[in-house]
Parts: C-alpha cells; structure tokens; sequence
C-alpha cells in the first residue's frame, strides 16, 4: 500500500463557504475534493508525497501539520493531544482508511490536509 498525501491552503470561503461544491466538486482544479477519494482526481501539482508506510505518511502529516498550528486556534491545535491525533491517524492508516483534516487558520484562511491509502 502506498499512501498519497496533500495538501491545500486557501480562502476559507472557498472551502465552506456557499460555491463550495461548485469550486472543490469540479476535480480539475486546486481545490479540495467534496468527497475524500477524489483527492486522488484532483490536479498532480497538489500531491505532496508519496509515502511507502503509514509511519512515513504520519510523519508528513505531523510536519504539515506543525507547520501551520500556529495559525489555528489554540483550541484547534491542541484540542487533541498529539499523541492522541497522531496515533488515531497512524491506526487508522495502517487499517488502509483515508485521512481528511480541515482546519480554519487566522486570517480567514483554510487548510486541508489528506492522506489516501493506495493498493
């Protein structure tokens, strides 16, 4: 199994906002997909790795995730612990389950984070 893992970050009414199935239902844009799968429809350019195991696919997440917590919410980033988030992603991963996070950072911006089992 091979894990694909993506990022997005936008405007914030782009991803919840009303035009949100419109923008993100349309698979040849950047944006991301209504439906989990079709992370793995949208354009190549928004593919960040692809990781051989679940602990590699993790460890991208975390730095995704890291890199951008200190634009969310305290509540947001630390509302789980980090042993608790990461640990759910990695068994569930591990289980060939997809991953999608979505976080409202400051600014009114957005991101989405995901990982897709493959095989």
């Amino acid at each position: 199994m091979v894990f694909h893992c993506y990022l997005w970050h936008g405007d914030t009414a782009t991803a919840q906002g009303p035009k949100r199935d419109a923008l993100c239902g349309d698979l040849s844009m950047a944006t991301p997909p209504v439906m989990t799968r079709d992370w793995l429809k949208k354009p190549q350019s928004m593919l960040q790795r692809k990781a051989a195991t679940s602990e590699d696919a993790v460890s991208w997440l975390e730095g995704a995730f890291d890199q951008h917590a200190p634009k969310m919410t305290h509540s947001q980033a630390t509302a789980i612990s980090r042993q608790d988030r990461f640990g759910y992603a990695l068994a569930d991963l591990r289980c060939g389950n997809d991953l999608s996070w979505g976080f409202p950072l400051a600014g009114s911006k957005y991101l989405a984070l995901a990982v897709i089992a493959v095989g």
